[in-house]
């Protein structure tokens, strides 16, 4: 399968049995990821009936989407240490389960409280599941070439699963019912239960039987702590002011907590993070990129979504029906990248996609109220789409090369923390200026629709003006074209 120290999923299995074994990681792990991502906006498209149904008030159905974030966001780096010190497969499964039972009370809820509860317990389990996933791909492909393949794949999968949770959204929420956005999961999480309890898959690196692994039990409780309130606090500001005390409590709070975080694994002995990694410029860069980049492109995807049906009128079912373009045009280039990886490298191959993301985002900023799909939405989506799938890629590869196999799991669950807590900040940045144009233009004797359209215009300028940020970083990512020995530490 690879040079050097084979992974332990090809060291058990000759030839072709090897090949088949991680074949199968790969289905698995993507999989499980695809099904993690489509939770962050297939709810998006509910949210209307839901709240009819359950009879849920305005304050209160914005936290059927910030629990999942909340938790999702504040336990991945536990999560990923998780995965290295307990086994990623063991930790993979424990999230899976978690996260589709999970579902299944979603979509048998009867109540505001038992949705926003179960809601956070999936985020919990996604926290698990998905830095778990992309570890098991770092160690089963060793060999550069396959490796970049699937993190490439791994890579793409971040738009298309959005967008493939808007369209299912949409087609779900209108042809049949709300509480199948949640049922969905239920058979998929059992097949790939099933299917990650292969003998293919299982750990073989662990350790001594019965040994318990030391862990930074502070260390884990300063990091969750900054982060659950971090992602609170940011999503606060849906309904609570910037310059309010609450707010900046807040922040400071979680300053101080990621602060002391950061001293007390400089000095712990077995550290829940090694800080090393981060001496990398392509992995400090890389995950600086995802977050600005995820803010952009959540953004894009709720408020082009409201566009679409509050604006234009479109159904659920039309409007997600009117992403499928985007969904397809990611999933070639993100075949492009992994292609024009070894040539180009991965500076050049990241600036040019967010270069292509920040000139669709632009062409939204001047929107009109009466919008022809072909021309003046589709390309956005096409512009975007094939911009986030040429980045993804080298941002991806760039994020976990060079990272030791005993921090595997870490680096994984920081760089999924960078692009969910991006996504959070960015909808939660975007949405309060938002609501704060909406409100100052019709104080101003505006008619809604034109207030309206004036938010829209205000949060399409800040999402470009962030994916312009993140394409300017990439000049800060080395020329990398290949992946670095799992064994190693070397990065740029």
């Amino acid at each position: 399968m690879g040079r050097g120290s084979a992974s332990s999923t090809a060291a058990a299995v000759p030839g072709g049995a090897a090949t088949k074994a991680a074949g199968l990681a790969l289905a698995v792990t993507c999989g499980a990821q695809f099904m993690v991502i489509i939770d962050d906006t297939v709810v998006s498209m509910a949210l209307p009936t839901i709240r009819t149904t359950l009879d849920f008030d305005r304050a209160s159905l914005a936290w059927v989407v910030d629990a999942y974030m909340l938790l999702f966001g504040g336990f991945l780096v536990l999560g990923g240490r998780c995965a290295d010190l307990f086994g990623r497969r063991r930790v993979f499964l424990t999230g899976l389960a978690v996260f589709t039972a999970a579902s299944l009370v979603c979509g048998l809820a009867n109540s505001p409280e038992m949705l926003i509860v179960a809601r956070g317990a999936q985020g919990f389990g996604a926290a698990l599941l998905s830095p778990a996933a992309l570890s098991i791909l770092i160690t089963v492909f060793t060999e550069a070439k396959e490796r970049r393949k699937a993190l490439g794949i791994w890579g793409g999968l971040t738009g298309i699963s959005g967008v493939s949770g808007v369209l299912l959204g949409g087609v779900i929420t209108d042809l049949v019912d709300w509480r199948w956005v949640f049922f969905i999961n239920i058979p998929v999480g059992v097949l790939l239960f099933a299917l990650a309890l292969k003998p293919a898959l299982a750990d073989r690196e662990d350790g001594a039987p019965g040994k318990r692994p030391a862990t930074d039990g502070l260390g884990a409780v300063l990091i969750t702590g900054g982060l659950l309130l971090f992602v609170y606090t940011v999503i606060s500001t849906n309904h609570r002011p910037w310059g309010s005390a609450a707010t900046i409590a807040g922040l400071i709070g979680s300053v101080l907590l990621l602060v002391a975080f950061v001293i007390r694994e400089q000095r712990a002995p077995e550290p829940l993070i090694r800080l090393g990694i981060f001496a990398s410029r392509q992995i400090s860069a890389a995950n600086l990129i995802m977050l600005l980049a995820a803010s952009g492109l959540y953004g894009i995807f709720f408020f082009l979504t409201q566009y679409m049906q509050n604006l234009l009128h479109w159904s659920p079912l039309r409007a997600g029906v009117s992403w499928a373009p985007f969904g397809i045009t990611m999933a070639v280039f993100s075949g492009i990248a992994i292609q024009l990886l070894p040539k180009l490298g991965s500076r050049i191959l990241c600036l040019l996609g967010l270069a292509s993301a920040t000139t669709g985002l632009a062409l939204l900023i001047g929107a009109p109220l009466k919008a022809s799909y072909a021309s003046d939405i589709l390309p956005t989506l096409l512009l975007c789409a094939a911009g986030y799938g040429l980045a993804m890629v080298p941002l991806v590869v760039a994020a976990v090369s060079g990272v030791p196999k005993a921090d595997s799991g870490a680096a994984s669950g920081v760089l999924n923390t960078g692009q969910q807590i991006g996504g959070a900040i960015g909808l939660a940045v975007l949405a309060t200026l938002a609501s704060t144009r909406l409100d100052d233009e019709i104080a101003s004797g505006a008619a809604v629709p034109d207030a309206l359209l004036t938010s829209f215009h205000t949060v399409f300028l800040v999402g470009t003006v962030l994916t312009g940020c993140a394409a300017l970083l990439s000049l800060l990512l080395p020329a990398l074209r290949t992946e670095f020995d799992p064994e190693t530490t070397s990065g740029v």
